[in-house]
């Protein structure tokens, strides 16, 4: 069977397919590895689109996909934000995450998106590296029940889009991370 991949408003979703979403969350994270996650009371945003990545009829990966009106130092941009990453503990090390990133990285492009971002743990920073995302040094500001906060839980990364992906300033998402 071959891999398959849909991008998707969420909202336009079937329930069959976000009961698919669902489980596969449920696989990569069970309660045990949430019960101990560090981001567990973080406010995220939840993502407006999807991408899906199926082989034969199961739902392998998914990736959030996210479009933001934010600012870099100062300046307004949209940003396309990458976030949900998740794939099947079966199916890992195929490159469907990596097909599904790329998927959202076109989608920004197609949106008309200054640069993409996402937050991840330190082990990833090499592979979305390698996907072509360069390490962000400067000050990510989010918004934590209405409040404006330094986000410091995870590293930040941003992509080339529309203009070079900023590695250093001020990213003020204008909203919950993702």
């Amino acid at each position: 069977m071959a891999v398959v991949l849909t991008l998707d408003r969420v909202a336009d979703l079937p329930d069959a397919d976000r009961e698919a979403v669902r489980a596969l969350t449920a696989a990569v994270y069970p309660p045990e590895v949430l019960a101990h996650w560090h981001g567990r009371g973080v406010e995220w945003a939840a993502p407006e689109w999807g991408v899906r990545v199926r082989d034969g009829d199961a739902l392998v990966s998914y990736v959030g996909a996210y479009l933001r009106d934010a600012e870099h130092d100062g300046r307004p941009v949209l940003i396309g934000g990458v976030g949900n990453v998740k794939t099947h503990p079966a199916a890992r090390g195929r490159g469907h995450a990596g097909r599904a990133v790329r998927r959202a990285a076109e989608f920004f492009a197609e949106r008309g998106v200054g640069f993409g971002l996402l937050v991840c743990e330190p082990h990833l920073l090499g592979y979305y590296a390698g996907l072509g995302w360069r390490e962000f040094s400067g000050r990510l500001v989010v918004r934590q029940r209405g409040a404006a906060a330094d986000f410091t839980l995870a590293r930040v990364m941003t992509l080339a889009v529309g203009s070079d992906g900023p590695e250093a300033g001020t990213i003020d998402l204008c909203g919950p991370p993702w």
